[in-house]
């Protein structure tokens, strides 16, 4: 009895505390200063006036839909648009939520139905309209670039040009509104195989919406990730990188690292950070807890700059090499085809001397007498001779035919000195292709 009786007691603490832990959408208000949360159970808009105290401020009304994709305990990713309206979107699933504070109302603004995709997704609002870039889920790092339509209450894919990052996750992640470009760098990667280790891809991109275009600015400085623990946050200008020992200002645009260190003042990672302007807000539990906040801009005025963040890559020994390879190429190709003309000819040594010393010649041409020593006729009887020579200059103006479709390309002419003396030499027609080969 006495067994039964603790038992009991037992069941109704662990009962009484799950039901204390409450489900929440809650987000972090910067115009306000505070967080607040919608009470999922109670149907309430809450506001955490002091660290772990919530006052309600009203009732809110739930549309069909959203009572039906209402999710525990998940924080939000919050906008605020205008006129006390919010758009949140729940991490990891897709699913869009519109808030209007004046009325106390909450709307499922999209038509999601599949979820999962997008843990840890980079999500910003680019001139009135939500995006999502990248996430993990399913087993898969994604690099899906997506936007929320209104007008289909969907999802919609933006294709990109070229490749970009190998994944969107974990990162280096943020969307500077003032250029108008999207950074991207240093995510987590891998494939999911039997004892593979995480990869980190060590360069740093942007992304330009205007030409849907992605550009490798360069390699990310290596010490930022020889730090443990890192954990990375945007403010829309700064990525601020926590770390065991000391915290890291990065700008992307002005490429330039900053590294704060000091023994008096020492920040630890809130597991809920938000940022507000130049303001980070740290939370270590969703009631309350532990709460620090600090300014941006007044601890990058104590830091030291440390070097560039990304090298930027020298385009320069691309260039060189290029240049340096196709003009490998041309005299490789003009080599070869020289070669090739030559080789097609099949002349053999006989032929091959004598149109060698005929181009020599050029319009001088070569007498009888030179033609016969140059093939090595001199020691035969007259007739031997006019036979085989005119064999070989037969042989060779056949050859010369059959390649370049000039017919009779050495002729024989007589001397202007001596009309008695013939001359051989090559004709205009094929003289200057023969050039060119030899």
């Amino acid at each position: 009895m006495k067994r039964s009786y603790l038992f009991l007691v037992l069941l109704l603490l662990l009962s009484s505390t799950s039901l204390a832990e409450g489900k929440y959408i809650s987000w972090f208000d910067g115009t306000a200063k505070l967080r607040k949360r919608i009470d999922l159970e109670h149907r309430t808009l809450q506001a955490e006036y002091a660290p772990g105290k919530w006052r309600d401020i009203m009732l809110v009304q739930f549309d069909s839909l959203a009572n039906k994709h209402l999710p525990p305990r998940i924080s939000a990713h919050a906008f605020y648009l205008n006129n006390g309206k919010w758009r949140l979107t729940l991490a990891g699933t897709g699913i869009v939520f519109d808030f209007d504070e004046t009325k106390g109302s909450l709307n499922k603004a999209d038509r999601t139905f599949f979820s999962g995709y997008n843990f840890g997704a980079s999500v910003f609002l680019r001139r009135d309209t939500l995006y999502s870039f990248g996430g993990s889920g399913f087993w898969n790092y994604s690099k899906a670039l997506t936007y929320f339509d209104p007008s289909s209450a969907e999802w919609e894919n933006i294709k990109a040009q070229n490749l970009g990052p190998a994944s969107i996750f974990n990162g280096f992640h943020g969307y500077h509104a003032p250029s108008d470009f999207f950074y991207s760098g240093g995510s987590e990667y891998h494939n999911f195989l039997n004892n593979e280790p995480t990869a980190i891809d060590q360069q740093f991109y942007k992304f330009d919406f205007k030409s849907k275009r992605w550009e490798l600015l360069g390699n990310i400085l290596p010490e930022l990730f020889k730090t443990k623990n890192r954990e990375i946050i945007w403010s829309g200008r700064y990525f601020v990188q926590f770390s065991d020992d000391a915290i890291y200002f990065i700008d992307p645009v002005a490429n330039q690292v900053y590294k704060y260190q000091s023994e008096s003042r020492f920040f630890q990672v809130a597991p809920k950070m938000y940022v507000h302007n130049d303001t980070v807000y740290g939370y270590w539990d969703e009631e309350g807890g532990k709460f620090i906040s600090f300014s941006i801009l007044d601890l990058v005025k104590k830091s030291e700059p440390i070097g560039r963040f990304y090298s930027a890559n020298s385009y320069w020994a691309y260039y060189l090499l290029s240049v340096f390879l196709f003009v490998s190429a041309v005299l490789i190709f003009n080599y070869l085809r020289k070669r090739d003309k030559k080789r097609n000819l099949h002349l053999d040594v006989q032929e091959l001397n004598l149109v060698k010393a005929l181009l020599a010649a050029e319009s001088r041409g070569l007498s009888t007498v030179e033609v016969n020593d140059l093939l090595g006729l001199s020691a035969k009887n007259l007739d031997n001779q006019r036979r085989l020579r005119l064999n070989i200059i037969s042989n060779i103006n056949h050859k010369l035919y059959l390649k370049y479709r000039v017919e009779h390309a050495i002729v024989r002419t007589s001397s202007s000195l001596d009309k008695r003396q013939s001359l051989y030499l090559f004709s205009n027609d094929v003289l200057q292709l023969l050039k060119e080969v030899f």
